[in-house]
């Protein structure tokens, strides 16, 4: 079970948080288990939420690309709830696909693009010092500023959001229980979107 517990939505007075909950349980998007443990703390939620609304369905970039390096950080940083969502559960329980991200520097199935765009986040989740001059002089030729920008913080928002959903020991379904075992009448929906 979770480390911290889920808020069920007849404990939330927020109206728009409460929405963002029942939202993320009928369509099982973004997480509903993480969105209750968020709902502990509406700034949280709200923040969450219109960010990622923003970032991930707007911006500069293109979707499918912002897609491919979600997955790629849950793969790669071994995310078991993130790596079961989006394309990242079809990259997933495909080990050919699987190997091809892992290892997309000598992979053909990527763009440059693609994979200029992975080496950058591999830069601010591992290694900072692999952003050197010669990655900087590859991402100012590829992207826009704008799109750097955007890339970066998507990585950031993306990869730390991840490692702290590692941290609290929650699984898909567990919300399910605990509505259950409130005697509750809500189904939590599940994780089989093509993107989350």
């Amino acid at each position: 079970m979770a480390r911290i517990s889920f808020r069920l939505p007849a404990e939330i007075d927020e109206e728009d948080c409460r929405g963002f909950l029942e939202t993320a349980m009928e369509h099982g998007k973004p997480g509903p288990e993480f969105q209750a443990i968020r709902a502990h703390v509406p700034g949280v939620m709200r923040s969450f939420t219109k960010t990622r609304d923003w970032i991930y369905h707007e911006g500069a970039l293109d979707f499918d690309l912002k897609e491919l390096i979600r997955a790629y950080i849950a793969i790669s940083g071994d995310c078991t709830y993130c790596s079961n969502q989006g394309i990242a559960r079809t990259i997933n329980t495909d080990e050919d696909e699987r190997f091809e991200i892992l290892n997309y520097e000598r992979s053909e199935k990527y763009s440059h693009r693609q994979k200029l765009a992975m080496r950058y986040a591999d830069a601010i989740m591992w290694n900072p010092d692999l952003a050197d001059d010669a990655m900087w002089k590859d991402l100012l030729a590829e992207f826009t500023e704008e799109e750097i920008v955007e890339l970066g913080y998507w990585v950031g928002f993306t990869f730390g959001g991840q490692r702290w959903l590692r941290t609290l020991g929650s699984q898909q379904g567990q919300l399910q229980e605990a509505v259950d075992a409130a005697a509750a009448s809500t189904i939590v929906a599940g994780h089989s979107s093509v993107s989350d």
